[in-house]
Formats: C-alpha cells, sequence, structure tokens
C-alpha cells in the first residue's frame, strides 16, 4: 500500500479534483459574467442535465444528437479498422525478407501526432483539388467534386481518417498476440494435414479473442473521447454531421459561454466513456483468471488437481 500510495495521490490530484469540481460545476448557473466566482455561482440542480440532453448548441445540434453521431463513428471505426489490423498482422507474422521495413511502413499512421494527420486529411478530402477527389474521379468511382468537408459525406470522411489513423494501434495489439500463439500447435495441425484457413479458424482466431475484446475496448474509448480529428480538420465552417460529443462539450463551454451546461455534458461523456472502459478492465481481469484455471487444470471436489 505504501509503494502505492504516491501514484494515488498523483492520480487523484491529476483526475479526481477537476472530475469533482466539474461534477459540482454540472448543478450550478455558470456564464461568462460569473465564471471569475464559479463557486458562488447560483444552484441550478438538474436543469443543467436537461438543457443540456435536449437543448441545441451554437450549431444547432443536440447532446442526443452528438451521442447517436459519436456512438456511430466509433462503431464503425473500429469495425472497419479491426479486420485491416488483423490481415496486416498476419502478412507480417511469418519471416521473409524486408519483413522488418514493411512492419515500420505499417507503423507510420501511428506515429504522425493526431493534429497532423488531421491537417493531411483537409487537404486530401478538398473539393476538386484533394487526392481523394482526383483519385475517385479518375477510378471513375465519384464525380471530381464529391464536398468531402461539408454536409454529410464530412462524416465519412472523418470516418475514414480515424480508420487510417488508429488501424495501427489493432495491428500492434493482433501481432502480440499471434507471437504468442505456440508454433508447435500450428506445426502439429501441419502435420495432420490442416490447411491455412482451418489452422486460422480452429488455432489462431479463437486465441485472439482476448485481444480483439482489448482492441474493441480500447479503439472505441480513443474514437468516442478523439476532439483534435474533428475540430482540426473542418475549422470553423463544421458540418453538423461531425459534431461528436467532445466537439460539443466545446461549442457549449467556450462558444456559448455556457459552462453548467457544458460541465453537465461533460458528466454525461464521462458516464459514456465508463461503458467500454468497464468491458476494458473486466477483459483484463477475466483473462489471467481463465489463463491460471487453464494452467492448474479443474479441480477435483476432493481440491485434488487433475
Amino acid at each position: 500500500m505504501w509503494l502505492i500510495a504516491p501514484g494515488t495521490l498523483f492520480f487523484a490530484a491529476i483526475v479526481g479534483i477537476p472530475l469533482a469540481i466539474v461534477v459540482w460545476t454540472s448543478f450550478l448557473h455558470i456564464g461568462s459574467g460569473n465564471i471569475a466566482s464559479w463557486a458562488t455561482a447560483p444552484f441550478a440542480g438538474v436543469s443543467n442535465y436537461a438543457n443540456g440532453l435536449t437543448g441545441p448548441n451554437v450549431l444547432g445540434v443536440s447532446v442526443l444528437e452528438s451521442v447517436w453521431i459519436s456512438i456511430k463513428f466509433a462503431v464503425l471505426a473500429t469495425l472497419a479498422s479491426t479486420p485491416i489490423a488483423f490481415f496486416a498482422a498476419l502478412s507480417v507474422y511469418h519471416r521473409f525478407r524486408g519483413r522488418g521495413l514493411l512492419r515500420s511502413i505499417y507503423l507510420v499512421p501511428y506515429v504522425i501526432p493526431g493534429f497532423v494527420i488531421a491537417l493531411l486529411a483537409q487537404l486530401g478530402f478538398h473539393d476538386t483539388t484533394g487526392g481523394v477527389d482526383r483519385l475517385l474521379h479518375a477510378l471513375h468511382l465519384a464525380p471530381a467534386s464529391t464536398f468531402w468537408l461539408i454536409g454529410p459525406n464530412a462524416f465519412w470522411a472523418m470516418t475514414f481518417t480515424e480508420v487510417w489513423e488508429v488501424w495501427p494501434f489493432i495491428y500492434l495489439l493482433l501481432l502480440a498476440g499471434l507471437q504468442s500463439i505456440s508454433r508447435d500447435q500450428l506445426d502439429a495441425a501441419t502435420v495432420d494435414g490442416a490447411g491455412w484457413w482451418a489452422r486460422l479458424r480452429f488455432i489462431v482466431i479463437p486465441q485472439l479473442k482476448g485481444i480483439y475484446a482489448l482492441a474493441f475496448a480500447l479503439s472505441t474509448l480513443f474514437h468516442l473521447g478523439n476532439f483534435t480529428l474533428p475540430y482540426i480538420m473542418f475549422g470553423n465552417t463544421r458540418p453538423a454531421s461531425t459534431v461528436t460529443l467532445p466537439i460539443n462539450i466545446y461549442y457549449i463551454a467556450f462558444n456559448g459561454f455556457d459552462f453548467g451546461v457544458a460541465s453537465a455534458t461533460a458528466v454525461f461523456n464521462v458516464v459514456i466513456l465508463a461503458v467500454p472502459a468497464a468491458v476494458y478492465l473486466w477483459v483484463v481481469r477475466v483473462r489471467p483468471a481463465r489463463a491460471a484455471v487453464t494452467a492448474k487444470g479443474p479441480v477435483t471436489a476432493k481440491g485434488a488437481a487433475t
């Protein structure tokens, strides 16, 4: 307990105290006029939560609409990036000349800062002059003026960029899981006549279920809390389809100057983020327990391991 006490106090200082302040300010009427004396602001009760959930922000988007946009954005980005990461991990699992170089190339989107990726996406999806429009037009898949940065297409441009940014993280997790699989199992299955699909289906994929759960939870957490990409990619001319929950909180606070409602929305955001966080913690705790049971073997009624 003494060893973890410094870390616990540090965590409480940088996370617990600000969180407590946000929860308290979510019950107060705080605007631009009394932000300096927020501690003595009038009590608002739960009206901030009611106004935050149903009332639109300065962009005309309510919190409930932003929740749906954020969930759709997070789920689609995770579902699209996971198979890409899986096949990328399979492609560099076996040894071959140039494998190290290919692994390094796969990590390029992961090491680029998020704001740089957002700026590159803004240039790439620019109407008529962007690389995406030119490529799709050359392949006869879309007109030269698709308008990716305005209207409903902006959501898909944001999602495609998020997939490109996050799939190397899932790839690293899956590659670590692949390398932990015993090659003796794969060699024995090959000797028994199992083809690559049988080995993949009955040996590789079952042993990666825990890694998949971790990757799904962590990537979903990242997508739900990603503020940099939608904020920088679209600037001040923001389409309604890209107003995720973190963006909505920002506009309520720093454009609408309703800090009480913004705090209530932030608390609501924490509750939503707690769901994938709970899945992550459950997987982290369950996997070692299952591994220990498997290593010991089933226990008889007398308490002896068979």
